[in-house]
């Protein structure tokens, strides 16, 4: 499993901090990025191209804020999964010694913020040069058949 070890850069208690993150198995975060979308949708979100069976890649292209349109129990429990990806590095020299994350690692309500967006950055980055892919695949679906295509010449 890819991993990569973060550092708090953040002002505060938590600044210096080493964590590492592991990504979760190709199975399992895609089942997990097929929750978050299902989660959004029944909480009624009602965001553009939005696909209940997109899985991971549907979840890059919504990005880290359909977390908000989620009810806070179904969030809260997607977040704990993801978080459950973040382990503590506590002696930044040594990588061979790291133990699971708990709430008494985090002292910094903004780090708790920051490190979610890691993991999930983890998890959809490799989507990011697709990105564009997408929007132009969502438009391309959404035009009518009589209607030039979007990058047609004026």
């Amino acid at each position: 499993m890819r991993q990569v070890q973060v550092c708090v850069p953040l002002e505060g208690a938590d600044k210096g901090k080493t964590f590492v993150i592991t990504r979760m198995s190709a199975m399992e975060a895609d089942r997990w990025g097929r929750h978050c979308l299902q989660a959004a949708i029944a909480s009624g979100a009602d965001i553009p191209g939005l696909d209940a069976d997109a899985g991971l890649a549907g979840l890059a292209a919504v990005g880290l804020g359909i977390f908000g349109a989620m009810d806070p129990e179904r969030m809260d429990g997607l977040l704990a999964r993801l978080m459950q990806c973040v382990s503590v590095q506590p002696d930044p020299r040594n990588a061979a010694v790291r133990r699971p994350l708990d709430e008494s690692d985090l002292e910094e309500i903004p780090t708790v913020g920051w490190l979610q967006k890691e993991a999930f950055a983890l998890h959809v980055d490799f989507f990011k040069g697709v990105g564009p892919l997408f929007s132009l695949l969502s438009a391309l679906l959404q035009t009518e058949a009589s209607a030039p295509p979007p990058d047609a010449p004026m």
